[in-house]
């Protein structure tokens, strides 16, 4: 699988709609190794090296948003599942967290699931992230792999 950087959006008014400060943007970095980690402990999976494609990923602002760009950006990488995903700031309380899963071949949507989150610290998105991996996607996608 190709796990690409997540996004993050701020809604909260503590910045211009949009901005994120350097205290987000390192905890979304962070957030998203957390995830490749995650993923690449389950023995279903392997995680692929995305960099071949970095400089058509630094053209993109958000994976997640591209209009299907990552499912070709996961074949180019020899993938066959692309992950994306999006931390959307509501409030300096409130956060959620949005995580998707596509067939790099057809397209074709396979998962996607969110989970709210409380309290802006890098604590609470790493429990918010970790409980989500274990009771969504994982515990969903057991229930669809071959057996």
């Amino acid at each position: 699988m190709a796990v690409f950087d997540l996004a993050f959006v701020n809604f909260s008014q503590e910045l211009d709609l949009g901005l994120s400060d350097a205290a987000e943007q390192a905890r979304i970095r962070m957030l998203t190794d957390y995830l490749r980690e995650l993923l690449a402990a389950d023995p279903r999976y392997v995680v692929v090296d995305s960099a071949p494609v970095a400089d058509e990923l630094a053209s993109v602002k958000s994976v997640y948003s591209c209009n299907l760009c990552e499912d070709k950006l996961a074949r180019k990488v020899g993938a066959d599942l692309s992950v994306t995903g999006t931390v959307t700031k509501i409030s300096v309380l409130i956060q959620t967290i949005v995580l998707r899963g596509r067939d790099a071949t057809t397209g074709a949507v396979l998962w996607q699931y969110h989970t709210d989150i409380r309290n802006n610290s890098d604590e609470a998105w790493r429990r918010g992230l970790k409980w989500l991996i274990d009771h969504r996607v994982l515990a969903g996608e057991a229930q669809t792999l071959p057996r």
